[in-house]
């Protein structure tokens, strides 16, 4: 069943407005990388309101130029202001000052946070929401940054799985370039989503819509790829804390 996402699109225009307003703030931020979610994100703030929506552009020394060319056309397409700050020399202080040696992982997390801290201080200078680019797949699967790129003040897309961010993005008319690419967080050199998972997203997005009606793990390992099930329940297990606020002890005696 194809979702209407004319429907969709005119509803989410009415979170953002609506969230807008009560908010007090003037404008949106979005962090936008060349890819498909940020570029569907931008594209929706810009339909909503087009001379509040603002771009940051971070790309670091291992940024893919194709996905530099991709970010800025689109903001140059939508009327966008947008913001350029290379973040590299950000991130060597921060080498600079740790002794480990350090792993992929760890250098995307700390280029993930270090961009969420820019677009909270750019929003600041201009009084805007920052807008989360993070799909339902990846929430579901803890597959991003806390306090990184999982950090904003509110998503529009929270609840579209990747495979209908696709197409949504046609929908949308974004350009092929950015819709064909395969997904990258673009932490690292030649870094692949679906290459960290070890699916792909029409993989994985089958089992999680399972998921969500319910299914439990042994059934669904009878329908699909045993290993594949394995991760998709793995992965939601290790990094379920993600969508949570962090515990506080409750001091209430009896």
């Amino acid at each position: 069943m194809v979702a209407d996402y004319s429907r969709i699109i005119l509803k989410l225009q009415d979170f953002l407005n609506n969230y807008l307003k009560i908010s007090g703030a003037s404008n949106f931020l979005v962090g936008v990388s060349g890819g498909l979610d940020s570029a569907a994100v931008l594209t929706i703030c810009a339909l909503s309101k087009p001379i509040n929506t603002y771009a940051l552009i971070m790309p670091t020394k291992f940024s893919n130029k194709k996905n530099l060319d991709d970010a800025l056309k689109l903001c140059k397409k939508l009327d966008v202001r947008y913001k350029i700050i290379d973040i590299e020399p950000i991130l060597q202080s921060f080498k600079n000052q740790i002794s480990d040696d350090l792993s992929k992982m760890r250098i995307g997390n700390l280029a993930a946070r270090v961009r969420m801290c820019l677009l909270y201080d750019y929003s600041a200078s201009i009084n805007a929401l920052v807008i989360g680019t993070s799909n339902k797949s990846e929430r579901m699967l803890g597959y991003g940054t806390i306090y990184g790129d999982m950090a904003y003040a509110l998503n529009p897309i929270g609840e579209l799985f990747k495979t209908e961010i696709f197409e949504l993005a046609k929908f949308l008319n974004i350009d092929d370039s950015i819709i064909n690419k395969a997904p990258s967080a673009d932490l690292w050199e030649n870094q692949s989503d679906e290459a960290d998972i070890g699916y792909s997203y029409n993989q994985i997005d089958m089992v999680l819509k399972e998921i969500c009606l319910n299914k439990n793990k042994e059934d669904l390992r009878k329908i699909f790829d045993e290993q594949l099930v394995d991760t998709v329940f793995s992965r939601m297990r290790a990094n379920e804390f993600k969508l949570k606020m962090p515990p506080i002890a409750d001091l209430n005696i009896n």
